[in-house]
């Protein structure tokens, strides 16, 4: 009996060391919860997550900002490296991978200990004290079934990084598109009230000279440059608005001045809905991660079909036995116990009631996986319709309405300084063209955007569309 009590202190000493608890097959050692993480833990543990992702690291460090202006794409890179979205995306995907190793594994072994406070009498002695160890063995197909399910898990997380970081770069093109637009239009109202100056030269010429024009004429045109002037601080705010959302987007502090090198630019582009409707089907992310949902589901079925098959638990149990016994035979031979023991699955009804609610789930995820399918052809078509409407007033502004407004304006000023053109008429031309160049910057704008949404919507990173 005292061997027997030195084995079990023994094991249990061996099972704490220092603190810890010891896995004996796996050598590893895990401490003792000590609280809430500190600061100087979480970044331990960042920091070797992050060693994992080289290739975003290296990123990283060529992407930091310089004085220098910069490109889209170069922003796109940045935010793709820096934006916390980004790394909760990828640290799913980690935290995922982990619950693999959860479930292929057996369940803890329980020890268990009895004291009797009235001995048993036996012939060979009395019994006291008893210590068993229970393991139990779950179905091998079960735990590697829930292996599978969770790949399919790391999977859709996977796809989930890939879809936060289209949807990033979409947003961080959108609002650079949209500064430059605000930037373009301070530009236009800038070069358009040089143009209100000189109208202005006319206006104070004829009244001060010829004395053809009222002095309302004067007053009216000092509005419009006052007007003018609002405009331009309505336009500098907006500018800030944007360049904020930008840098947000780029993780950086909202007073970071961001210089992009690209301008407004408006290429004609033809596209072939079919092949764009193939690359979604593809590329897609989302799509991705409803099909390894479907997979997961397929397994699903599987695991829950294995509920018919009874898990296994085999006992060691030791009991104690005193040489002390009452029979003139008594040895004090310690007993040794060895028991085996398996569940029944017998209620039938209960387990095909679980099978078919995972074909029913199944069922659905592939009925959801064909209605995503449906929306992103819908996305695509849209999109393709957008463009090519904004590619065609683009093209009459530019060719056929700004430049008849630009001549038109030119002959109201002579007109005007002729007598043959009253105030009004010159005001209303010269916002004419004020209100048709912005707007055709606002289309420049909206093309590029819209265009950034169709490399979104098939699921592409980079921006060039072939």
């Amino acid at each position: 009996m005292k061997l027997l009590n030195g084995i079990a202190l023994a094991t249990l000493t061996s099972l704490w060391v220092g603190g810890s608890w010891v896995d004996p097959v796996l050598g590893c050692t895990q401490r003792e919860s000590l609280g809430p993480a500190q600061p100087s833990q979480i970044h331990t543990v960042a920091t070797g997550l992050e060693k994992r992702q080289s290739n975003q690291e290296d990123v990283f460090a060529s992407s930091q900002l310089t004085p220098n202006d910069r490109s889209i794409e170069d922003y796109v890179q940045i935010g793709l490296a820096g934006n916390p979205a980004v790394a909760e995306a990828r640290y799913q995907i980690e935290a995922t991978r982990q619950r693999i190793a959860q479930v292929r594994s057996l369940p803890d072994p329980m020890v268990s200990t009895n004291t009797f406070f009235a001995p048993v009498q036996t012939a060979a002695g009395e019994q006291t004290f008893s210590l068993g160890v229970n393991q139990k063995f779950t179905n091998a197909d079960r735990r590697s079934t829930q292996a599978e399910m969770i790949q399919e898990e790391v999977a859709a997380a996977s796809a989930n990084l890939a879809q936060v970081q289209i949807e990033l770069a979409e947003s961080i093109r959108s609002a650079c598109y949209q500064l430059l637009f605000i930037r373009k239009s301070i530009q236009i109202v800038v070069e358009d009230q040089k143009t209100l100056a000189q109208i202005e030269e006319v206006i104070l010429r004829q009244y001060e000279v010829k004395q053809s024009v009222s002095q309302q004429d004067v007053l009216n045109v000092q509005v419009e440059q006052s007007s003018i002037e609002n405009q331009l601080t309505q336009l500098r705010q907006q500018g800030i608005t944007y360049q904020t959302r930008l840098a947000r987007l780029l993780h950086l502090a909202p007073n970071t001045h961001l210089q992009i090198s690209d301008t407004l630019e408006q290429n004609s582009r033809q596209f072939s809905v079919e092949q764009l409707l193939e690359q979604a089907a593809m590329l897609r992310p989302d799509l991705h991660m409803q099909l390894a949902a479907i997979n997961r589901n397929r397994k699903s079925v599987h695991l829950a079909e294995l509920a018919g098959k009874p898990d296994f638990t085999v006992g060691l149990n030791w009991i104690a036995t005193s040489s002390n016994g009452i029979s003139p035979v008594r040895n004090g031979d310690d007993a040794l116990v060895l028991g085996i023991g398996f569940n029944l699955p017998i209620y039938k009804n209960r387990i095909q009631a679980g099978v078919c609610e995972a074909q029913a789930n199944l069922r659905a995820a592939e009925n959801r996986y064909a209605s995503m399918q449906d929306k992103a052809a819908e996305e695509v078509f849209n999109l393709t319709a957008q463009i090519e409407s904004t590619q065609s007033t683009l093209g009459l502004l530019q060719q056929d309405i700004i430049p008849k407004a630009e001549r038109t304006l030119d002959l109201t000023i002579t007109g005007y300084s002729d007598g043959k053109i009253t105030f009004v008429q010159l005001m209303e031309n010269w916002r004419a063209v004020l209100k048709y160049r912005v707007a055709q910057a606002n289309l420049q704008s909206q093309y590029n955007q819209q265009l950034s949404s169709l490399v979104r919507s098939i699921g592409q990173l980079q921006a060039d569309l072939k």
